[in-house]
């Protein structure tokens, strides 16, 4: 990668790898306008204030600033992915669009046309199963676990989601495994009994039970694996 990724003030070593990533994914021209706009800056770090201010003496003046909290890394990876490159896709067009405010649609346009698809289409699940009890419920039970109880039970499936997020591929191998099944199906015995009324959850009506508390389970794993990596 371009040596000229480290202008950005990215304190956070964790985020590194994923900013490469996405610049790695941009069309050459794009590359080239977001390493060489020093105007354009990506900053990471817990105390903004401090870090804008005390820390950080940028040598050219900053048109965009792009701040990125280090509680976006407890998200999946293709979450983490999706959000860089949408900022980039901002800072694109503002550049385009001088004259007139770019929508929504065009961010999302824009992200087509730069092969981000599989992220956008695995945030926009995210957004709906983590509205969910069932998230919830799988979130909640998975932090009272060891790391290794979950990483023996649910490991199987971290990888794959923390890149790709709980598409084809992650459901089929949880249908296949009876003893997962068993385990998620069990959760939600315990949680009923606890549970003076039935749950009103609209979403669940289109979206699998066991995949939204999968999808709970597997953040409480991330957060685990963040921990492990502060403290080695």
């Amino acid at each position: 990668m371009d040596k000229r990724i480290n202008r950005f003030k990215i304190c956070d070593f964790r985020f590194y790898p994923y900013l490469t990533r996405v610049i790695e994914r941009l069309p050459e021209d794009v590359q080239k306008k977001v390493l060489g706009d020093k105007s354009f800056q990506i900053l990471a770090d817990d105390d903004i204030l401090n870090a804008c201010v005390a820390r950080y003496n940028f040598r050219n003046p900053v048109k965009v600033l792009v701040y990125l909290s280090s509680e976006i890394l407890t998200k999946p990876g293709h979450q983490i992915i999706y959000t860089i490159a949408y900022e980039i896709a901002k800072y694109v067009l503002s550049i385009v669009e001088i004259e007139a405010e770019f929508r929504e649609k065009d961010i999302d346009d824009l992200l087509m046309l730069w092969g981000f698809e599989k992220e956008a289409e695995a945030v926009r699940n995210d957004k709906a199963i983590t509205e969910s009890e069932a998230y919830k419920i799988g979130n909640e039970w998975a932090r009272k676990q060891s790391h290794d109880y979950l990483m023996q039970h649910f490991g199987l499936y971290f990888d794959e989601w923390n890149g790709s997020g709980l598409g084809k591929k992650v459901l089929n191998e949880l249908n296949q495994h009876a003893e997962t099944g068993l385990t998620l199906d069990n959760i939600i015995q315990i949680r009923k009994k606890k549970e003076p009324e039935p749950s009103r959850d609209r979403t669940l009506e289109t979206l699998s039970l066991r995949k939204a508390m999968l999808a709970g389970i597997m953040v409480a794993i991330k957060e685990f694996e963040l921990k492990n990596t502060a403290i080695h």
